[in-house]
Order: structure tokens, then sequence, then C-alpha cells
């Protein structure tokens, strides 16, 4: 653990480049939700694979598989491509059985365990869960975790300040989420971050990793969970409208002028409400005979907070984010939608793609493009941040 954090490195500037004395406050206290730094470790476990009834594994290279207290079971220099599932006896890898319900592979080569064909730097571990069902954990380096991230979320083309920007909205979110989970057997998922292992790396992305390592946003000294989206379509939105979080002000949202480009700026969608109802009742949410959606209590990015469903039997409200999970976000771009009832069909049309808060991606490429450094972007949209560098 530190003894003492090192002194923010920069306070949020203004486009304008003008210096502001970072503001005091009184009573530095995390806001509900948020959480202070206060380790160095370098790792993150993340779950690649959730509730999966059979992975494949490969490791190309010199290996050893060990039980949860470390014991090593078995080693050799290379495991074929396998097929891994559980059963009432234990972990079958191919045609051996391991009479136990968690197992650790590690290989002395980055990139020599592959699951499900996609290489990974760190550690796995395959463990049981109780419907006979299999998770697959991670445990790697943050700074490969980050570029790994960076470029699963960005275009490999894209500008090295926007990739900047994004790599320390990365590391921030991924340390949040550390701190919050630190007693889970995972900190992240990959409902948390697109990521694809050393799929999404290459040599220029891990430079420019490299040039913000263990930099992260704090406020009032507290880490707070650094979102971001691919566009927001004109205002980002203030955190606690949409996921509840206490509102602070680099999660308010702030007026977009740089998405206005991006093809997700305006969509339409048409989805067939047996599709929807569908989608709802598998997470059993009860409704059939879909008359009418419309959302409500819309933001300042016009996404809504939450969303009315009326129907054969009655409404329901539920959560708009939410809601868009459900039905599926690359179905349904965002919630700053409207939408009508056409036959069979809700025809959806709206601005922007994903939940709207912290980091407009397309418009931190826009940004870029216009000569900004990866500091204003990241103090654009998370204006009032302080960077903090960690290790």
């Amino acid at each position: 653990m530190f003894a003492a954090l090192l002194p923010a490195l920069s306070a949020g500037v203004p486009l304008s480049c003008q210096k502001e004395t970072p503001v005091q406050h009184e009573k530095p206290q995390a806001p509900r939700g948020f959480v202070p730094i206060a380790d160095k470790e370098s790792t993150v476990r993340v779950l690649i694979v959730g509730s999966a009834q059979d992975v494949l594994l490969a490791v190309n290279g010199s290996y050893q598989i060990a039980d949860n207290a470390s014991n090593i079971l078995e080693q050799g220099q290379l495991l074929a491509r396998s097929k891994v599932s559980v059963d009432y006896s234990g972990i079958r890898i191919g045609g051996k059985c391991y009479k136990v319900n968690e197992l650790r592979i590690k290989s002395t080569r980055d990139g020599a365990i592959e699951v499900n064909n996609v290489p990974y730097r760190g550690g796995v571990s395959l463990s049981q869960q109780p419907d006979n069902k299999l998770f697959v954990i991670e445990e790697t380096e943050i700074e490969d975790f980050v570029t790994g991230v960076v470029g699963s979320e960005m275009p490999h083309l894209w500008n090295d300040e926007a990739h900047c920007a994004q790599a320390v909205a990365v590391r921030t979110y991924t340390m949040y989420k550390k701190k919050a989970r630190r007693s889970e057997k995972y900190h992240l998922d990959m409902q948390d971050l697109a990521y694809r292992g050393m799929a999404g790396e290459s040599p220029r992305l891990s430079d420019l990793v490299l040039k913000t390592k263990g930099l992260v946003m704090t406020y009032n000294g507290n880490i707070f969970p650094a979102y971001f989206h691919s566009a927001c379509g004109g205002h980002t939105e203030d955190v606690s409208h949409v996921f509840r979080d206490e509102s602070i002000l680099p999660l308010s949202g702030v007026l977009c002028k740089y998405c206005s480009n991006s093809k997700y700026a305006k969509w339409k969608r048409d989805i067939s409400k047996s599709v929807i109802e569908k989608k709802l009742r598998d997470s059993n949410v009860a409704v059939s005979n879909i008359r009418s959606i419309k959302t409500l209590d819309p933001g300042y990015g016009n996404h809504g907070s939450r969303v009315e469903i009326v129907y054969a039997g009655g409404s329901k409200e539920m959560g708009a984010n939410d809601f868009r999970l459900l039905v599926g976000p690359n179905i349904l771009c965002s919630t700053a939608f409207s939408a009508k009832s056409s036959g069979n069909n809700i025809a959806f049309s709206g601005n922007g793609w994903g939940h709207g808060v912290g980091l407009c991606q397309h418009g931190a490429q826009t940004m870029a493009k216009k000569g900004f450094k990866w500091s204003d972007i990241i103090n654009y949209y998370y204006p009032k941040n302080e960077l903090m560098r960690v290790y």
C-alpha cells in the first residue's frame, strides 16, 4: 500500500488551456460508490469466459497446471488444443479429469495460452460453477490489459492522442473496478469493457499506452468509474441519470460538438415486437402484445432515465439502460430515442451509440484530428478531474 499518494500531476484544464487553481474542498470524502486508491498492485483479474458449457484451451509452450493451493498437478512443453468441460467428477481437459473445482494454468511465454483461439498474456484459472458451468479468469498486468482494451474499443488507425485519452480512461475504470471488487474472484468481465486479449494489441498501441503508464483520473482524491461510449449524439450524460451513481463533476455531462459527423450521430431501427417481448420474458419481465414504448425523464443528451412499456395487460417501467442491454446494445444503439408502433414492429429513431456517460470516443477522435492533446480530451469529457500516477 502507498504510505502517501503522489500529488496530482495536473488539474482539470479547460480547452482554452488557461490553467485554473484546483478547487479546494473542505471535506474530501468519497461520494457514494467511489473508492480511494490504496495500493499500486499492477495486476487485474478478468472474467474472459462466463458460465460456458465448455471452452477450447491450448498452451503453445511450456506450462504448469496447479490446483488452487498451488500444488502442481501436471507440467509439460505443449498442450494441444483441447476441450475443457466440468461435471460431477471435476474439470476435464481433453481426456484427463482433474478431481478439483479449480485449476490454474501458467506459461513461461506471453501469449502461449489460448482460450477459444484467442491468445492471452497472463495465466488463467478454470473454475467449476454450481450448475456445472465453467468460468475462465485471466490474471494479467494492468498495462497489458489496457493495451488490449484500447485496441478492442477503438480502431487501430485512429489518432495517437485519442488512443492515449482512451488508455487513461480504461486504466482509471479498471483501477476503480479493481478496488470496488477487490475481495471477489474477478474484477471485471466482458460486459464491462471490450477485450480480446493479445488479439487487440499492436506494437504501436503498446508504445502509446506506455506514454500514460500508471496515470489515472481522480476527483477529491478518489478514483471514479471513467465510463466511455462510442458517440454521445450532442451531449454526454450525468452518471446519476444513467447508472444512479452519485453525481460528480467529472461525470456530470458536457456539451459535445465533436461527434456530429459520426455515422452513429443519428440512427433508425425497426425491431419486432415479438423479439422485444421474448428478450424481456427471458429476463423475467413479463409483457405481451406491446402497444408502445417511450423514454421517460430525458437527460441533457436526451438519453432516457427510464422506459415505459405499455402492453395489453397494463404497463411497466424499467431503467432505460437496462432495457437497452436486454434488447441488445448493438440492436438498440442508445436510450436517446423516440419510438412508434408500426404494425408488428417498433420503429426507433435516435441519437448516439452507447450509454452516453464520460468519454465520447468519436468526439475524442475528432478533437485529436483538430490538434488537441490527450490531456485536453480527458479534461474536456471529465471536467475537474485530477491526474495521478499510481505506479
